[in-house]
């Protein structure tokens, strides 16, 4: 066995059983049990089943080594095609199975051209005379081969598009009695960034990848992981933050969770940050900006992750559409980064999708495609569809089809989902699919709950008024309902009361209302209280919670009076599906149709009564003086004008189908015995929309990208943000001391042991996160002032104390050189830069103390290129 193929079974090993012995499911306390009511099903929990179980971060449990043995060389690990492992999400992936390449070479050896072309593209342009719509998440079956059964995304599985063209009514309605389009929803990507747990990630995307392998569907579009450069980017809540290097961590952790049971899709390649017009937006940036920021994320997660396929964007790259990209498709992805899986378009991202060119049009840009790289168009044949007349033309090569085809089918077998018969997927799924809806899904629901603890960011506790003073009797759960607009939705939200899952766009998830919880719900269960799930009342415990919102007409007098007769106010704010999300659905980005002088307010697109409503309502309940804390929901920035008003402040994101019982239990402080503490921190920099300069465009066709980006930026230009990058408080302290390098000199293949010791100097038990960063004092390229290069999660209890081992890898190190002229890949090279190197240590990206700040030396090289098989 190859060392490869060896490494290739640390997740498959570590990822297995959490033991446990077969039993029946229980439905979380307060929730009743919904799946009992479908006829004929019973739900067990098989012994293998569960989340994974994998602990990323090395840390000594025991008593705390004041010094570890430090060696003059930095030690170095197994490597294969220049590739660093150094825990199960960087494991690398052999590309090049034996028994799987058996299994292609005996398919292409019979299939005809027209089955192989079937592999590259979607259903038929065409159905009954219209434009086929109903079946737009599938490729076609071939006789012997299955086609992909595609489906969206990153916070669940999105059951409310077409299920093999019987497009289910997933709006909570019922079809032949049975409630269908529901799945688990998860707190979306941004709040999960913020929790930095790799654990979580690979545990949220092995459970999204188990209910889509009970569904039968055979590729998950996830994880997204673009760069959030501008907060005004209406898919903010759809990546994980703005550092590539922490993007490559958490999606390449998802797609190894994935990828436990079927085919991940990393997108949306590359600098597709600007929603607003994308089909024809072109993002301008220098070689260096576009492999370094980004472009470095999608590098890891083909190379750390062995991921599926990549999928090209809607937008231009220097001029040229992403899906006919060649520069981007071929001389970075496959050959600079090695990528050896399939390349797929996003749903309508060949040009012209809005005005269906001619037949001469369409064989002209197929061959552009298929020449740059792409190999799957999707979600229909229209372009590929001509590739069968280009092949007998002579304007295609054999050779072409039959590599494209080789790509796509060596995934299908990789992942059990070529066959027309039977199960797909690598293992038996422990979620089952019921009449159009995720059952079974308890473990899921848990999970869900779990993530959104981790990822709530408490960003102000004036005078520690979290968690909530047992002498508090009474709580007032208050919140705006404001309308929203979008292409499909003409509705409202009760923030106080409802359950965000994020936008209304590709990526919606349908949560089962039955297992759901909204912040009133919450609050209520955590304290005490009994909920009515008829009434959706509170009743009973020794806390009355109460909610009140405005009027249809925008009167805020029900809140006022709600917040006079209670101890303690909790505001439940944020940001509607009009106000973020993707184009199609009539939101856009936060610029976008935006009337109030500065987009990153609340309530930016309201107008009439609805404008400001918010703001006010929250500046109104901080001037009773009574205790508070405002909760915002949402994927970024928002401004916070009332900020010094108010004593707590949480950004809760958009957490999800348990976010409410998540922040019921954080905001009381301990629930029936279980402490519970704020830990998430800021994956991106909080600054003012006049702190971000003329960086957001959107609407001019060309946009220029800049190699600062984020907390880059910030200390690029001396900027001082609302919050930074890595903000967020506890109930309890921390202390980080003695930091310790396992080496003093890094080279090629090399990882540096950043070990620290860190203890809870508080009363109740948290996580803390721990951040390591580096800067290249004698640098002679552009360099950030500072980059992130490791970080880890650690549970204390309270005065406990842990020693950790964060490891940074010198391939991480690596800038892209535009001057150097030697041959390689592209228009430069990958250089490790020789000389010192500060390694900074903190809670955050501000305020490193002296004493968590050491110089190791770095041995430089040229990066050799991948083996190109």
């Amino acid at each position: 066995m190859s060392t490869m193929k060896l490494l290739r079974l640390i997740p498959l090993l570590a990822l297995g059983a959490v033991a446990a012995p077969a039993c029946s499911l229980p439905p979380p306390p307060g929730f009743g049990n919904p799946d009992a009511a479908v006829a004929g099903l019973t739900c067990t929990l098989s012994p293998d089943a569960g989340a994974p179980n994998i602990d990323s971060s090395v840390i000594a449990t025991g008593d705390v080594e004041n010094v570890i043995p430090v060696t003059a060389a930095c030690p170095t690990t197994a490597t294969t095609n220049n590739h660093t492992v150094i825990d199960p999400y960087t494991q690398g992936y052999d590309y090049a199975d034996p028994a799987i390449v058996k299994q292609v070479n005996a398919t292409m050896a019979s299939i005809s051209v027209s089955d192989e072309i079937l592999q590259l593209q979607g259903m038929p342009y065409l159905d009954g005379g219209g434009k086929n719509y109903r079946s737009i998440q599938r490729s076609q079956d071939t006789t012997t081969i299955r086609g992909f059964r595609y489906r969206d995304a990153s916070r669940g599985m999105n059951l409310g598009e077409d299920m093999d063209g019987s497009l289910p009514n997933a709006s909570g309605m019922k079809v032949g009695g049975q409630y269908v389009g529901y799945s688990t929803s998860f707190p979306v990507s941004m709040a999960r960034g913020a929790a930095f747990d790799l654990d979580l990630e690979a545990a949220v995307g092995e459970a999204i990848g188990d209910e889509m392998q009970a569904a039968q569907q055979t590729l998950l579009l996830a994880p997204c992981m673009n760069l959030l450069r501008h907060p005004f980017w209406g898919r903010a809540q759809e990546t994980y933050g703005e550092d590539p290097y922490h993007i490559g961590r958490l999606a390449s952790a998802m797609v190894v969770g994935i990828q436990q049971h079927i085919a991940a899709d990393a997108k949306h390649y590359m600098g597709y940050d600007v929603e607003t017009d994308r089909q024809t937006n072109d993002s301008d940036m220098d070689e260096q900006t576009l492999r370094e920021i980004y472009g470095r994320h999608f590098r890891m997660v083909v190379q750390d992750s062995g991921v599926a396929s990549v999928m090209a964007s809607y937008n231009e790259v220097n001029g040229t559409k992403s899906a006919e990209n060649g520069h981007n498709l071929t001389d970075v992805l496959r050959q600079d980064f090695g990528f050896k899986g399939f390349i797929l378009s996003d749903w309508w991202a060949m040009p012209g999708y809005d005005n269906i060119p001619d037949a001469t049009t369409l064989k002209t840009h197929a061959q552009l495609a298929l020449n740059a790289g792409l190999e799957v168009e999707l979600p229909w044949g229209l372009y590929y569809g001509q590739l069968e007349n280009l092949f007998n033309t002579k304007n295609i090569k054999k050779q072409q089809l039959d590599a494209a085809a080789q790509d796509v089918l060596y995934e299908k077998y990789r992942f059990n989902s070529a066959s027309l018969k039977g199960s797909v997927g690598l293992k038996a799924p422990v979620t089952v699919y019921n009449n159009g809806r995720i059952t079974c899904n308890y473990t899921h629901v848990g999970l869900a709950k779990k993530a959104a603890v981790e990822s709530m960011v408490l960003l102000k506790n004036q005078g520690g008024v979290l968690p909530i003073s047992p002498s508090v009797k009474s709580i007032a759960v208050v919140g705006a309902t404001v309308p929203y607009l979008t292409n499909a939705f003409n509705d409202q939200v009760n923030f106080a009361t409802d359950v965000r899952g994020g936008d209304l766009g590709s990526s919606r998830v349908y949560p089962d209302p039955a297992k759901s919880a909204g912040p009133y719900q919450g609050i209520c269960i955590a304290a005490g209280g009994t909920w009515d799930p008829n009434a959706h009342t509170c009743g009973g415990g020794p806390i009355t919670v109460t909610t009140a919102t405005n009027t249809a007409g925008g009167d805020l007098t029900p809140v006022m009076a709600a917040a006079a007769n209670a101890d303690f106010v909790v505001v439940m704010a944020g940001l509607t599906p009009q106000d973020e999300g993707e184009q199609y659905t009539g939101a856009a980005d936060r610029s976008f149709g935006a009337t109030a002088g500065d987009a990153l307010e609340l309530d930016a697109k309201q107008t009439g009564a609805f404008a400001g409503i918010q703001d006010k309502l929250i500046s109104q309940v901080a001037a009773t003086g009574k205790p508070m804390v405002v909760v915002l929901e949402g994927g970024s920035v928002i401004n916070v004008p009332w900020l010094d008003q108010v004593p707590a402040l949480v950004m809760a994101w958009y957490p999800g189908m348990r976010g409410g019982e998540a922040l019921g239990d954080l905001l009381i402080g301990e629930v029936n015995g279980v402490s519970y503490n704020f830990a998430g921190k800021l994956p991106f920099t909080w600054g003012t929309l006049d702190q971000y300069g003329d960086t957001f465009d959107g609407q001019s066709g060309q946009t220029q990208f800049d190699y600062f980006v984020g907390y880059r930026y910030f200390d690029q230009f001396a900027k001082t943000p609302v919050f930074p990058f890595g903000a967020g408080l506890s109930y309890t302290t921390f202390e980080l001391s003695n930091l310790q390098l396992g080496c003093s000199n890094l080279g090629q293949g090399g990882v540096l042991p950043v070990v620290v010791n860190v203890k809870n100097t508080g009363t109740v038990a948290g996580d803390e996160i721990v951040m390591v960063f580096v800067s290249f004092p004698n640098t002679q390229a552009r360099r950030a002032k500072k980059e992130l290069k490791g970080f880890a999660r650690v549970s204390l209890a309270a005065g406990e104390a842990k020693q950790v081992t964060i490891n940074v890898r010198v391939s991480d190190l690596d800038y892209f050189d535009t001057t150097d002229s030697t041959p390689g890949a592209g228009k430069g090279n990958w250089i490790v830069e020789s000389g010192p190197m500060t390694i900074m240590v903190g809670d955050g990206s501000t305020n490193f103390s002296p004493d968590m700040t050491k110089t190791i030396n770095v041995n430089g090289y040229t990066v050799p290129e991948p083996v190109q098989q």
